[in-house]
């Protein structure tokens, strides 16, 4: 839904511990897969009480450095930490780009609802094992 609302070509789901996150859910991505937490945009939005906003990153110092701008095809980012109940980082909600762009207000709101909304139905699911790890906000 965040893809087609945002014309966005990739966006997922992740879920973090403390060396691991693993896409849950994605659009645009061939399969969810699992990552090391050496990514940026996710170590600098989990460790924030903010989203993460890229709109050109090969010229944002955050990140110009990072190979997911440098050598990928990441041009802008979103990150929207998924906070639990309790308080807790327990993933990230990510909308990606190919081109630079500016993220409007309205874009901003809907991500931040979208991921109250998240939460909640990972809330109300019946919980599996192997959970992840949660990160004290």
């Amino acid at each position: 839904m965040a893809g087609r609302v945002l014309d966005a070509p990739v966006v997922c789901i992740s879920l973090v511990d403390a060396n691991h996150r693993l896409v849950t859910s994605s659009y645009g991505l061939s399969a969810p897969r699992a990552l090391r937490l050496s990514w940026p945009f996710m170590t600098q939005v989990i460790a924030s009480r903010q989203a993460l906003v890229i709109a050109a990153g090969r010229t944002d110092a955050r990140v110009a450095w990072d190979p997911a701008i440098r050598d990928a095809a990441v041009k802008a980012y979103v990150g929207m930490r998924l906070i639990a109940s309790d308080g807790c980082a327990v993933g990230v909600l990510s909308v990606l780009d190919t081109k630079p762009r500016l993220w409007s207000g309205a874009q901003l709101t809907f991500l931040r609802e979208l991921s109250t909304r998240i939460v909640r139905e990972m809330e109300r699911a019946p919980a599996g094992n192997g959970e992840a790890e949660l990160h004290r906000s």
